[in-house]
């Protein structure tokens, strides 16, 4: 593994770039999981009624997702920064095969829930259409099942949380890592751990006995090795 530049001058502005990453990423955490929260979403529901909340809201929400992130990404690129290390082959290699990997479970869990779902266009689809599903899932956890237990298919068999955990590896394994990097992978992995405890809660209010059965079974956030994948 290659070492980044040496001690030597500090760019101009490096010094506050990972203060300003911490401002800017703990700024986002906080308007991310207020939005998600029920308090906001029952806010919704009183202000546009129950159809236009389950209609609109989750597709509002990740259209304003989309829109932050890129404009924080552009952002975050533009700041001066140093280099720690940068990974050479055949470990860049691994490093991206575990950032692919991570891709995987984080699609895994999204393909069970369901594409459309996630994104909330079937809900906008029915709001559309006059037709009424029902209240939107409180949290994007597994979805229940006709048998009332969770749905343990693909990465929900592995891990409950299988959208964070992807998330959190493909930021661990970033085979070139700088200040900023670091920074940011150390926010993402305390983001991912209080956002997973705080969805654990909602899903747990949604559920019930079938979440408590599904949460003794199924570890947290890292998979048990003894278990074995099934799609």
């Amino acid at each position: 593994m290659a070492k980044g530049r040496g001690r030597g001058a500090v760019p101009a502005g490096e010094d506050h770039a990972a203060g300003s990453v911490v401002l800017v990423g703990v700024l986002w955490a906080l308007v991310h999981s207020t939005l998600a929260s029920k308090r906001a979403k029952d806010l919704a529901r009183g202000v546009a009624g129950p159809r236009y909340r389950d209609g609109l809201y989750r597709v509002a929400y990740n259209a304003q997702s989309v829109v932050s992130v890129a404009w924080a990404a552009r952002w975050f690129s533009r700041l001066p920064d140093r280099e720690l290390y940068r990974a050479r082959p055949l470990l860049s290699w691994l490093m991206r095969t575990g950032q692919l990997a991570s891709l995987g479970v984080l699609l895994s869990g999204v393909r069970v829930v369901g594409v459309l779902d996630f994104a909330g266009l079937t809900r906008l689809r029915n709001l559309l259409a006059g037709v009424d599903r029902g209240p939107e899932p409180e949290a994007q956890g597994p979805p229940l099942g006709s048998d009332g237990e969770m749905d343990r298919r693909g990465a929900f068999r592995l891990t409950r949380h299988p959208g964070n955990l992807g998330a959190l590896g493909f930021f661990l394994f970033l085979p070139r890592m700088t200040v900023n990097r670091a920074v940011l992978a150390a926010l993402v992995a305390l983001y991912v751990v209080v956002g997973s405890m705080h969805e654990e809660r909602r899903l747990h209010h949604a559920y019930g006995a079938a979440y408590e059965r599904y949460r003794r079974s199924v570890p947290f956030m890292m998979p048990r090795l003894s278990r074995r994948w099934e799609p």
